[in-house]
């Protein structure tokens, strides 16, 4: 530590940063500790310094009414160290790149003796990071962290993200954060163009869940937020990022990838924000929470149609059928269960096809014809997303204006006023989509001239109760079939 800082600091302050210190170089250790003794390519730890009272704050048991979850996953990743880096030293970018995890995220400099810890001769980094983790579903509450980011460049070619909770820190304010991480981080090392990566997943979280909920397995097991999950999905994306095209129908420019992706992005941060335990408030009110959740779209009021009200009615279900049928089935009906009118009109037109490689992402844009007299017709549009991966596959879709469309494809203008319904799918166990059960988010949006609450309520929780005696139905004919 410098001269400079010494005399810049007070006794008290200079002690806390000391501590800080210590803090950081034990979660350090300990995060390389726990991927030597799991075994993969690091093979060794690291000599920090004399921090065995530190680390063994680290593996004390959590308070009362807390548990410890911990998880490590390799894994090679097509993407460079310093894209990867990039992301995941900018929170802001990890509800677009994660909608289905990462509820929100943001970060900012260190501030008090956090601004000076070492620097390591400009080797590390640090960043204090806010971030909401969930499951996609209104049944599990959202994960809320504030941790201290930590970027360290080891030997040339290997990097290590570490993070350690705020209120570890003893002089930092009381946290009103209820989780808390441990040890955790990403370890990083160059391999060609792409990179392997070692996640770690240590932390303490809320222990109380109804012993009635259907996700409770799901959570105790440790599958809800584990390493695997985080790098499944990390994965899936980097595939989705360099789909190409395999039906175009429509003029489109060389930018037409960046704005499909771009489109669905949007559709995806919507979808998962409102099927949140803890929605936005700024866009969603919540209106009734009795088995089937209610809300009203406060962005979309009045926006297009006078007199209207948007709501979304969204519930989870379990069905005894494996994610990937109900995964399948959706991509088939998916159109049909959420536009009815489509049953007795002509099937609409798919114009675009945006596909990953392996086939686990499709985007799709369709186009009807609707007459609007006798001598003019305009075009409607739907967007549809189907990914599937093995902790959480989805099939959303929604309307989207012709105005809309050209404004994206013309000017890379990206509406926000979307209306996105659909579904997400979860497995009911541990063999990911091949598991025997599913547990299925469905939310559905709405336009209704209801002029009372309590008629919107009842309009909604009907479509959401119909919907799913269709596709439990659905899957019953399939269990019976199977079963013969």
């Amino acid at each position: 530590m410098s001269l400079n800082i010494k005399s810049t600091l007070v006794n008290s302050e200079f002690l806390q940063l000391q501590e800080a210190n210590n803090f950081v170089k034990a979660a350090y250790k300990e995060l390389m500790t726990m991927a030597y003794e799991a075994k993969t390519w690091v093979v060794g730890t690291p000599a920090v310094g004399s921090v065995e009272d530190f680390l063994s704050i680290f593996q004390s048991s959590p308070p009362s009414g807390m548990r410890a979850e911990c998880s490590i996953e390799s894994a090679f990743l097509p993407i460079s160290p310093g894209n990867l880096i990039t992301i995941l030293m900018e929170p802001s970018q990890w509800p677009s790149l994660l909608p289905n995890i990462v509820l929100e995220g943001s970060s900012h400099a260190p501030t008090g003796v956090f601004q000076w810890l070492d620097d390591d001769n400009s080797r590390t980094f640090y960043a204090m990071v806010d971030a909401e983790f969930q499951l996609p579903t209104p049944f599990v509450p959202t994960r809320k962290f504030r941790f201290l980011r930590c970027l360290k460049m080891i030997p040339p070619g290997v990097w290590v993200i570490v993070d350690l909770s705020e209120d570890y820190f003893i002089h930092t304010p009381y946290s009103t954060m209820k989780n808390r991480r441990r040890p955790s981080g990403i370890i990083i090392r160059t391999h060609g163009d792409s990179c392997e990566v070692i996640w770690i997943e240590s932390v303490e979280v809320d222990a109380c869940l109804d012993q009635n909920n259907i996700f409770l397995s799901m959570v105790n097991s440790n599958l809800a937020f584990c390493a695997k999950r985080w790098v499944s999905t990390f994965l899936q994306r980097l595939k989705r990022s360099v789909s190409s095209f395999t039906n175009l129908k429509i003029p489109v420019d060389h930018q037409a990838q960046a704005v499909m992706l771009k489109l669905t992005d949007c559709m995806e941060m919507i979808y998962f924000n409102c099927v949140s335990e803890a929605p936005s408030a700024y866009r969603w009110d919540i209106i009734s929470d009795q088995g089937v959740r209610i809300l009203w779209d406060k962005a979309m009021y009045n926006s297009h149609t006078l007199g209207c009200n948007t709501f979304v009615g969204l519930t989870s279900f379990r069905v005894p059928v494996k994610p990937l049928r109900v995964f399948n089935f959706l991509v088939k009906r998916k159109l049909e269960l959420q536009w009815p009118s489509l049953l007795n009109a002509e099937e609409p037109e798919e114009v675009i096809k945006l596909v990953a490689e392996d086939d686990s992402n499709c985007i799709t844009l369709h186009r009807k014809v609707v007459p609007q007299n006798e001598s003019t017709e305009r075009y409607e549009y739907i967007l549809q997303e189907a990914s599937k991966e093995e902790f959480c596959s989805f099939v959303i879709s929604s309307p989207i204006t012709q105005s809309h469309i050209n404004a994206a494809f013309s000017s890379g203008m990206i509406t926000k006023h979307l209306k996105p319904s659909g579904f997400a799918i979860m497995p009911d166990g541990s063999e990911g989509l091949e598991s025997d059960a599913s547990l299925v988010t469905i939310a559905v949006q709405q336009d209704l001239d209801a002029a009372e609450t309590s008629r919107a309520i009842e309009a909604m929780r009907n479509v959401i109760i119909a919907m799913i005696k269709e596709i439990k139905e659905e899957d019953a004919k399939y269990i019976v079939k199977a079963a013969h």
